[in-house]
């Protein structure tokens, strides 16, 4: 069976390139170690690594951004990191629990892409999630005013509401069945806690 990628490149600007390292997701302090090697690199000024994701920011304040060098110094430094056991890193999603569909990534690296333009182009000021919700609130506004009529929601757009509200503010509720559901330990390897010190998947 062909083995996935250490590293990949999800887009690319002159002097800013994402990429995503499978194998650093939950392994806050391998994150940590990566990313003040990869710094090292030239045209490597800025490296933030997101241990959640495994997505990697790289920013160069000079030159454009080298993004295959970058993405095979990246897969090295990967390979060469292990856990608190002395193993190499492993993935830790679930064989049960497929990846996204071609179609899904190919959706996501779209929109991925528009919204790095978009904030390229405000400066980094705002993206697509700041500017959406201000331009759907707007428009809500102008409709009401235009009609002077306050229209009564869609059964499916409360019903989302309800779901998205309940995911808001029970996201540890959702997250520790989640874990259940994977065959995880309560408390187990996922977390964000700022600090953590040990090596190994977050809880």
């Amino acid at each position: 069976m062909k083995q996935p990628p250490l590293a990949l490149v999800v887009h690319t600007l002159d002097h800013r390139l994402r990429l995503r390292a499978p194998p650093l997701v939950g392994y806050r302090a391998a994150c940590v170690r990566v990313a003040e090697r990869l710094a090292r690199e030239p045209g490597s000024d800025v490296v933030e690594i997101n241990p959640r994701t495994g997505s990697v920011l790289v920013e160069s304040a000079g030159a454009p951004v080298d993004a295959e060098a970058l993405r095979a110094r990246l897969a090295q430094l990967v390979a060469d990191e292990r856990d608190e056991a002395g193993r190499p890193l492993r993935s830790l999603r679930p064989e049960r629990h497929p990846g996204p569909t071609r179609v899904a990534r190919a959706v996501a690296h779209a929109f991925a892409g528009i919204n790095a333009d978009v904030r390229a182009a405000l400066d980094q000021r705002a993206d697509l999630g700041t500017l959406l919700p201000v331009i759907f609130a707007a428009g809500g506004l102008v409709e009401v005013a235009v009609t002077r009529r306050l229209p009564v929601p869609a059964w499916f757009n409360l019903l989302w509401w309800s779901i998205r509200s309940f995911m808001t503010f029970n996201m540890v509720a959702v997250e520790e069945e989640s874990r259940g559901a994977r065959g995880e330990a309560p408390g187990g390897a996922r977390g964000e806690a700022p600090g953590g010190a040990g090596e190994g998947p977050d809880a």
